[in-house]
This record gives C-alpha cells, structure tokens and sequence, in this order.
C-alpha cells in the first residue's frame, strides 16, 4: 500500500503561452494519467483475500480529517469515523434509516458522489465492549480525477477533495435539526486506528499487532476457506507476533424485523447474542431503475470463534436471536471468505 507524495500545484489548467504554464499542464495530465490508473492498479493486487485490492492514498493534512483507502475492485475511496457510544441504542435508533438514507441521496449527487454508507457494529465478545463505526464510499469519478490534478501533483490533491468530500458526510450525519437519527458526534479514524479496526475484525481481541509494517499488519497470514460452514484466519499477534487463528461465519439478513415507524437499520446488531465475537454490519446504496432510484439496505452478521465448533454454536445462537426478532439471517456457505471481506468493512456488501 505505498503511496506517492506530491507538491501542491496552482488550480489552473489552461496551458498558457509561458514555459511556466506549460510546464503545469504537462505536470496535470501526468497526475491525471496516474489517478485515472490507480483504481485498476489497484484491483489487481491479490490482497486482502482477492476481492479487488487496497491502496493507502496520502495521510491528510488536517488533524481531524480521515485517513483514506482506495478499494480499487469497488472503484470507491473509503473513510471511516467511529460512532459514539449507545447512538445505535435507544429510542432513536428505529428512525437510523431514515437519516442515513437522506443523506445517501442528498449526498449521492454532490460533485464527488457518496456511493455507499455502512453501520458496522463490533462486538469483541464477553471481554470487550461493542463499538460502532460508519464508513462512507465515495466514487471514484472522472470528476474527481480532474478536480485533484488540478489540486495538486501525485495523490495528494486526491486526498485533499476526498478527505473534504467525507468530512462534510460525517457532519450531515452527526448533525441536529434534520431528519432521522443523528449519528454524532463522529470521530473520524486515522490510518492507524483504521488498521487496528482491520486488524481486530479478521483476530478479534487480538491486542497488539504483530511485528510488520504498520500498513499491511491487520493482514492474515493464511486464509483457510476450504470448510464449507466458516472461513479459518491466521496472523500473528502481540509483540512477540505469536501465531493465531480465529474463524469466522458471515450471513446476509433475509428477513428483517420490522420496528415502529419503519425500517430499523439498527436491527441486525441486535442478532449477535450476548458474549459472541463478531460484527453486524448495514451497507446502504442507490438502487432502481434511471429517474426511480431510491436508497436500499442490506444486513450481514459475522459471528467469530476460537474454532470451528465455537462458530458452530455461535450460528444457532445468532438463528436463534434473529427469530426471536421475527428476523431471518441465512449464512453464506463455501463463500465465507469472500463474504467476510465484502461486508467488514469494504462497505459494498455481497458481490459473489
């Protein structure tokens, strides 16, 4: 995941009649050029577990700005800020989707347009307390690419109107006096604390990270997928990097329980039973035909174990809560692999 600095550029693009000038055209077409081929770049590397390829684009200049990844097999650029406690709770939790849906839409047809939100709730086991995060996509346009040439050289103008582009989502979204829930107030994540969630989402609990490059570490070592019922991942752990291996099962909710008032986006967090490792997470997108499109939800739930028979129990538990619910979550057999990369936290749901 390396990344290319650049030097801040002037906003004109015209190349003028001085050799000034002409040497800032031929520097934007260049930067141009690279950006327009980064997404594919990108999707060809094989990590993480083959669905397309993650890039770090430069680290932002604003301290409060969030650090971004390019996940070139979507074509999106993705950032991250983490929810504060109990927002996901309550009574205002029902009316979620609507919040997150407004902004979808208002959103989706900005300059550089939001593709994708998603609500991921971590639930680290009896050990830990959950934590939620949202993650927004935003779309990697030709737009954008020529708005960050002009901006400045290398990826750097890329992070400069991305990170902007995010940071006015999370506002939207952890704003009073509009509708729907607020999701506020947001603390966008750095790249490190982004590798940390990464990290803790393939080895739940893992602690510190093992002794490798700060920008791959969260990366297993081996993927297992060859058992039908979940997906085994193994990585190193601690400063010592001693080896691990957790498991892991990934279902898509079918059904979902319906709350007063509406779609509860909330819900599937409610599926993970007290004391089981794993995540729930809501990705919402654009769908329908040209002049109808409307914002759509999807659920997933993973649930974590130490071993295949932990995971085991952990499935008819997760059945178990969602009926109660009058919900249904139907688990991803032999894809465990790809549905787990899909939905935690690349925000594009399943593809497979």
């Amino acid at each position: 995941m390396a990344t290319r600095p650049g030097a801040r550029l002037s906003t004109s693009s015209a190349p003028g009649g001085s050799g000034g000038g002409l040497a800032l055209w031929i520097r934007q077409r260049r930067t141009r050029s690279h950006l327009a081929f980064l997404p594919k770049w990108t999707a060809k590397r094989p990590e993480p577990f083959g669905v397309g390829g993650l890039h770090w684009l430069p680290a932002p200049t604003g301290s409060r700005d969030p650090a971004l990844l390019l996940h070139g097999g979507a074509g999106a650029i993705l950032a991250v800020a983490e929810v504060s406690p109990g927002v996901l709770r309550g009574p205002e939790a029902k009316n979620l989707g609507v919040r997150l849906g407004d902004v979808l839409v208002r959103s989706s047809a900005a300059p550089i347009p939001l593709s994708r939100l998603q609500i991921l709730s971590q639930v680290p086991g009896p050990a830990g307390r959950t934590r939620a995060y949202v993650i927004a996509a935003l779309a990697y346009t030709p737009e954008l690419v020529t708005q960050a040439a002009r901006f400045a050289q290398g990826e750097r103008g890329l992070t400069a109107i991305a990170a902007q582009a995010a940071a006015e989502v999370f506002a939207q979204l952890g704003a009073n006096g509009t509708t729907g829930a607020r999701l506020g107030p947001l603390v966008p994540l750095d790249r490190t604390a982004v590798t940390a969630l990464l990290g803790a989402l393939v080895l739940p609990g893992r602690g510190a990270v093992g002794p490798r490059p700060g920008e791959s570490a969260w990366q297993p070592d081996e993927v297992d997928a060859t058992a039908p019922r979940s997906v085994a991942m193994t990585g190193p752990v601690g400063p010592a990097g001693q080896p691990s291996t957790w498991w892991h099962a990934t279902g898509w909710v079918k059904r979902w329980p319906r709350a007063v008032g509406g779609l509860d986006a909330a819900a599937c967090a409610a599926f993970l039973p007290p004391g089981v490792s794993g995540a729930a997470s809501v990705v919402l997108g654009m769908a329908g035909p040209p002049g109808d499109r409307g914002p759509a939800m999807a659920g997933y739930v993973t649930v974590s174990g130490h071993d295949a028979h932990e995971v085991e129990l952990a499935r008819a538990a997760t059945h178990a809560a969602a009926e109660e619910r009058d919900g249904f979550v139907e688990f991803c057999d032999r894809r465990h692999h790809l549905a787990f990369a899909n939905t935690l936290p690349l925000a594009t749901g399943l593809r497979v």
